[in-house]
């Protein structure tokens, strides 16, 4: 069965899709240093344009709205899928202490803003919540139990996430470089993403467009650390087997998880020059948009379908040079696509990855 994406929209710190997309392939950079109340040193972040107080449920409604503002008219009985980590966890601190929005409101939440009675679930799964998300819509689809699947993912910078960050000295001072020789760190960012997910004959039924076809898909958790991923990339080698089809699929580009951080990236690293002789060109988005937690799944996947449309694959802002000259890094201008697909992948705490693989269709 074929899985098809037909439609997609974002919000970050450079603005909607279009915006995002236009920014990263210029070289734009959405961090900007934020100290807030409590904090000894300020830390670059990347902070949309919306309104309510750092990691408060007011600003989760305000992102939410933007969101789902540009969603089509769903068809009846869509199931709707959100991806979360923390959703509004600043909630006590919030001028609107009557507003609940953590991760288990979420789905809530998300009916109440859509004015939707249908079936609304939630992914909370660390940073891979987003792929996860999507993934579980397209194993949904390909059982026969809908026609078409909207998955939501976001989340918000707050005091809580970024003191959490800070004590596990994972933050980088100067913002962060992702893949860089000297990277000190991730950067968080806050933002969301929806996609439209149905199946081909649906799509065809609805009268949805066709941006991509999912053309595989895999996770595994390699559980060697709550929080460090495994040193020689064994979770994410066999999610990016499964999402192959043992390396059977081509991979024009990797849109990677990419967080700054010294061990992440070299897992990452590692992971691909295992599972590819000459690896296809890589770049991430997090040293412009930050990481966004569980929004980034989404978010990436949808700047994927741009990549398949444009034919390349954005700079990589923060990249300067690298150590590994086994893996392509795309540094300081767009590379082109080896074939007409593109690799997503993400990995979060526990040792949980995932990674899609979006094609061109037909």
């Amino acid at each position: 069965m074929t899985i098809i994406a037909a439609h997609g929209q974002i919000v970050t710190a450079l603005g909607d899709r279009q915006q995002t997309w236009q920014g990263l392939c210029q070289g734009r950079c959405g961090l900007r240093p934020l100290q807030p109340p409590g904090f000894h040193d300020p830390w670059p972040v990347a902070l949309c344009a919306l309104e309510g107080e750092l990691g408060s449920p007011r600003r989760l409604a305000a992102l939410l709205d933007a969101l789902l503002a540009t969603v089509p008219e769903l068809p009846a009985r869509t199931p709707v899928i959100c991806a979360t980590t923390k959703a509004a966890p600043d909630e006590l601190l919030a001028e609107e202490p009557g507003l609940v929005a953590q991760a288990p409101h979420l789905a809530a939440l998300l009916r109440q803003r859509l004015a939707w009675a249908g079936e609304v679930e939630t992914v909370s799964a660390a940073c891979a919540s987003g792929t996860l998300a999507i993934m579980q819509a397209a194993m949904r689809l390909e059982a026969g139990e809908c026609q078409a699947v909207l998955v939501v993912g976001l989340d918000l910078v707050s005091r809580f996430v970024l003191a959490g960050f800070a004590s596990l000295q994972a933050l980088s001072a100067s913002g962060c470089r992702p893949f860089d020789a000297q990277r000190d760190g991730l950067s968080l960012g806050e933002g969301g993403g929806w996609l439209l997910l149905a199946t081909l004959e649906g799509a065809r039924e609805l009268g949805l467009a066709v941006q991509a076809r999912l053309a595989g898909w895999g996770t595994a958790c390699d559980a060697t650390h709550i929080t460090a991923p495994c040193r020689y990339g064994s979770g994410l080698i066999a999610a990016l087997q499964q999402a192959t089809r043992q390396g059977g699929l081509p991979v024009g580009a990797i849109n990677a998880h990419g967080t700054g951080t010294l061990y992440n990236d070299a897992m990452e690293l590692t992971a691909f020059a295992h599972q590819w002789q000459s690896p296809p060109p890589v770049h991430s988005v997090k040293g412009a948009l930050g990481h966004c937690l569980g929004g980034a799944g989404v978010i990436e996947s949808v700047l994927c379908l741009d990549s398949l449309a444009s034919g390349h694959i954005p700079p990589t802002i923060g990249f300067r040079a690298g150590g590994d000259n086994k893996v392509p890094i795309s540094g300081t201008a767009c590379q082109p696509l080896l074939s007409p697909s593109i690799l997503t992948c993400n990995s979060g705490f526990g040792g949980i990855n995932a990674a899609i693989l979006f094609a061109a269709y037909p």
